[in-house]
């Protein structure tokens, strides 16, 4: 389960229990940071706390405050800077980066539609991009907290549907949306957070013996939507794979017509069976699926290839799967191939962080965005706006 479905899940499962629940959302990032722009932390009316926003650092100050920060009923955005040494010491930040979170409580209607919303898109498997005004602006008319709804091109809802705001914003969404990177924006007096909601990668897996069951573990662990498909009665057992979404049943003829393989699937194929894999292959590529993982030597990918009367090389095969990381324990296969398709599906080379040149997390281009009649009426905020805060919850 992934941090989404878990808020998603205390959410609706919630009730009058939510009253007071505050939602809390990573809004922009400056320098390093555990976390980018996205994360989530569910702060409950009891203190708990689902989520996280940091690698540990932000977590207590944020859920013992953000009840006060938003006792007004009305958003808040906080920043939270690393940067000074008083700060790293006093609060155990240490990503040296500036944090803005946006904090709000659950049971107003804006979050509320936007959980809803964010349920739905994830049910159907659907990318959307949500826009969220994170500092607005009284001249315009537009509220920190404001959205607007997107999915499948079209707006769906939210209270800037119809707004001036609207229009302004449409060339940001269509980058997010084309670029699957979320970024702050500043329209005049405003900002506005466009992120980018993304399905959980779908990793299809052609077989079921032992060195499958660390591998969907760990997939599921990622939060992965897992589909487990092997020929043999005794190996597809949902009972054996507990992380999985569905187990399937291959019947003797290679049909995979009912399992679920597009463009944006990853496909791992351990049946160990040569004549199996020689049947699957041909009905696999047909499905164009975006990353396609083959167990075994090289040479045997080959010589499946060179019996369909293809060539390897002119398919983007990771043969052998994996990356090279020693061992040879189904653990240890299982954790090269999680990497791997996680670097595949990243764009990313997955070499050594210590040797890259640059940020981790490069950070996203910015987007032309017509000025607004509005923007002189007030000058654009800071992007820093405070240091860590250091704000003391009355008694």
């Amino acid at each position: 389960m992934d941090e989404t479905h878990a808020i998603l899940s205390a959410w609706s499962a919630g009730g009058p229990a939510l009253d007071g629940t505050v939602l809390a959302s990573v809004v922009h990032v400056k320098g390093s940071a555990y976390r980018r722009p996205g994360a989530r932390m569910l702060v409950l009316s009891d203190g708990s706390r689902i989520g996280t926003l940091s690698g540990g650092c932000l977590e207590g100050d944020v859920a013992r405050k953000a009840a006060w920060w938003t006792s007004g009923g009305e958003p808040s955005l906080r920043r939270f800077d690393s940067t000074s040494e008083g700060a790293a010491w006093d609060f155990g930040l240490g990503c040296n980066g500036v944090i803005s979170v946006l904090l709000e409580r659950v049971a107003r209607p804006e979050v509320t539609g936007f959980l809803a919303f964010l349920a739905d898109v994830r049910a159907r498997r659907d990318a959307a991009v949500v826009a969220t005004v994170v500092d607005g602006n009284e001249a315009a008319g537009v509220d920190s907290g404001q959205r607007l709804l997107v999915a499948s091109g079209r707006v769906m809802g939210g209270s800037l549907r119809g707004s001036p705001l609207e229009s302004y914003l449409s060339d940001a969404i269509a980058d997010v949306a084309r670029e699957r990177v979320s970024r702050l924006v500043h329209l005049g007096g405003c900002d506005v957070f466009v992120e980018s909601i993304a399905p959980p990668p779908r990793l299809v897996v052609f077989g079921g013996g032992h060195d499958v069951i660390p591998l969907v573990a760990m997939a599921a662990l990622q939060g992965w939507s897992v589909t487990v498909a092997d020929g043999r009665t005794l190996y597809a057992r949902p009972n054996r794979f507990p992380g999985a979404e569905s187990v399937v049943l291959v019947p003797a003829s290679g049909d995979i017509a009912d399992i679920p393989i597009d463009g944006e699937t990853a496909v791992v194929m351990m049946t160990h069976n040569y004549a199996q894999d020689r049947t699957l292959l041909p009905r696999i590529l047909a499905r164009a699926p975006r990353y396609l993982g083959m167990l075994g030597p090289r040479s045997r990918s080959e010589r499946l290839f060179d019996e369909l009367g293809l060539e390897l090389r002119d398919h983007d095969v990771h043969a052998p799967v994996g990356l090279d990381v020693g061992g040879d324990a189904p653990e240890a296969i299982a954790l090269s191939i999680v990497a791997e398709i996680q670097s595949a599906l990243a764009g990313r080379g997955a070499g050594f962080l210590r040797y890259r040149e640059g940020p981790i997390h490069p950070a996203p281009r910015e987007s032309g965005i017509a000025t607004p009649p509005w923007a002189a009426k007030r000058p654009p905020p800071e992007t820093v706006a405070c240091e860590v805060s250091k704000d003391r919850v009355p008694a």
